[in-house]
């Protein structure tokens, strides 16, 4: 991560904390990325009342009143109860695009941004977050539920590519620590250069991806994997760390 890059997260996280804003404009500034009190009032008016609402009244609700809040969306979009949405107008969503139950979509920072792929689905209890530069997922991937999708940097996934629940993919987060008189939260974080998954690969339960790995398309990763090397295509890889074991 550039220097720039590391000041920009540095400043987003003061802004959130910063005792000279009202308690208010800080929620603000963290729901929907601004500190406007009528974009506020809206997102809250809108999430507050639909969030929980059951059925299928519910879904056709929040496709029509939802999609006037993200940066943009597409047609037949479903968003299932509370869902939790961060940073509205730094999401864009295609169509029929699914964020199942209790699912998380966070873009926070000014330098963020979330893409999701036509007919892409964030799995039940599953969080995506960007808080850097940029995080996509491709046209048809499927994120399993109870995973977690972090960026501080940046983080591109493929089209087609299979997510197995319990996987963790970090793309950043790797806090500086060498000052011992500074908190470590307060030092920054550096990049290896975020995390890049070709299309159709299939990723399996209770797998680890570290920041810096390139994973090349049609390569399957085997559960319970921690990968924190490249693997080109088609590998079949797995183990602590992940190893190709044949290629497809």
């Amino acid at each position: 991560m550039n220097e720039s890059n590391n000041k920009l997260k540095l400043e987003a996280q003061a802004a959130i904390h910063d005792p000279g804003r009202s308690a208010l404009r800080r929620y603000a500034l963290l729901t929907t990325g601004g500190t406007s009190l009528w974009t506020l009032f809206v997102h809250e008016l809108v999430t507050g009342l639909l969030s929980g609402c059951p059925g299928a009244l519910g879904i056709w609700l929040r496709r029509k009143l939802y999609r006037r809040l993200f940066a943009a969306a597409g047609r037949e979009l479903i968003i299932g109860r509370n869902v939790t949405i961060r940073g509205f107008a730094r999401i864009r969503v295609g169509d029929r695009v699914v964020l199942d139950d209790n699912s998380v979509v966070d873009a926070r920072g000014a330098g963020a941004s979330i893409t999701l792929g036509d007919e892409a689905l964030v799995g039940r209890n599953s969080i995506v977050r960007c808080r850097g530069e940029s995080l996509t997922i491709g046209d048809g991937t499927d994120i399993g539920c109870n995973c977690i999708v972090a960026t501080d940097s940046r983080l591109a996934i493929g089209k087609d590519v299979l997510v197995a629940a319990y996987t963790y993919i970090a793309a950043g987060g790797n806090h500086n620590y060498a000052d011992k008189t500074v908190p470590i939260r307060k030092q920054g974080f550096t990049s290896r250069g975020g995390v890049t998954i070709g299309d159709d690969v299939w990723i399996g339960s209770h797998t680890a991806i570290l920041d810096g790995v390139t994973i090349g398309r049609g390569a399957v990763i085997g559960a319970h994997s921690l990968v924190n090397k490249d693997l080109p295509e088609w590998a079949i890889a797995y183990g602590c760390p992940a190893r190709v074991e044949r290629l497809r």
